[in-house]
């Protein structure tokens, strides 16, 4: 579709702006008004498909234990499910989002992807709009976002923190709460398109986490363990291969940073639990992430002769 003229607007008997001589509303008028109804529905349609996904969710109780189990590190047990909001910020909720868009079931589908599918038998009620937001939805995975601009009244810039791509997200509260530098965990979920744009806008699904600027190398130093134990039988895993199987690592970060104020060797002895746990030294990190070893090397962490996942820390 040809950019509408940005100068001026153009009125219903004004030449059309892509040069065909026609009029406006006999050329690309019809085509743009039906363009912002679609897109207008589909912006309606975001709350109402969440909040089935939600609902859809919630009717597996069966799949949770093990779920919360991968989600919470074992930090909490399914019987704090009704206090998790006063144990972690919103942490019922953004269980669920996670168990939704990330947990594989029974037959290695994730409940999004079978809800899709059974979207188009009409086994999941859902409108025109819902479905089309569905079918985009399936490959979103929980992911950490650094702040980049703030736009106030309107939403903010990010950029994710894996792999440096940016997006504009529609949310005039984050565009309050949040700071430049500072990280938001969460699943950015594509909507609505505006007229001449060539991404769509991103809306946040849920709940997400928010971390302060001083957290970010930490994190991915954190995730980049992570993705040298998962290239221990897949040299070639990048980040995208350890989202999609491991994304809870990234809540374990979360739920590990203490409520208190912080200082540095608290970040430092997160990255050092999770060394132990995984059983591996900064020499074998920066050799599985294929780094140059003639950097100098830190000391290495000691392993319990088990391999026990040493006790995490407090909530954010």
């Amino acid at each position: 579709m040809a950019k509408p003229a940005a100068t001026r607007k153009l009125g219903r008997n004004d030449p059309c702006h892509c040069g065909s001589g026609k009029k406006y509303k006999d050329c690309h008028l019809p085509i743009e008004e039906a363009f912002r109804s679609e897109q207008f529905k589909l912006r309606q349609a975001q709350d109402s498909l969440l909040a089935k996904i939600v609902e859809a969710a919630q009717s597996l109780p069966d799949q949770f234990p093990p779920a919360f189990e991968r989600f919470w590190d074992g930090k909490y047990s399914l019987d704090q499910m009704q206090e998790l909001d006063d144990l972690e910020d919103r942490g019922a909720e953004r269980f669920l989002i996670w168990f939704a868009f990330d947990y594989r079931q029974v037959d290695g589908r994730t409940l999004l992807e079978q809800l899709a599918q059974s979207a188009d038998t009409g086994g999941f009620a859902v409108d025109p709009a819902e479905r089309m937001l569905l079918e985009r939805w399936r490959t979103v995975r929980l992911r950490p976002y650094q702040i980049t601009a703030i736009r106030k009244g309107k939403g903010v810039q990010v950029c994710d923190l894996f792999s440096d791509q940016a997006f504009e997200v529609n949310d005039s509260h984050a565009a309050k709460r949040l700071e430049l530098g500072e990280l938001m965990v969460g699943h950015l979920v594509p909507g609505d398109t505006v007229l001449g744009a060539d991404a769509p806008i991103h809306y946040l699904a849920g709940a997400a986490a928010q971390l302060t600027s001083d957290t970010a190398a930490k994190l991915l130093e954190f995730a980049e363990l992570h993705l040298a134990d998962l290239r221990r039988r897949a040299a070639d895993a990048g980040w995208d291969d350890l989202i999609d199987e491991r994304s809870e690592m990234l809540n374990h970060f979360v739920s590990a940073l203490p409520r208190e104020e912080r200082d540095p060797s608290l970040l430092d002895d997160i990255i050092l639990k999770g060394q132990m746990s995984l059983q591996l030294t900064r020499e074998s990190v920066q050799q599985l992430l294929g780094r140059d070893q003639s950097s100098k090397a830190q000391p290495e962490a000691e392993t319990d002769s088990d391999g026990a996942d040493p006790k995490r820390g407090n909530e954010a």
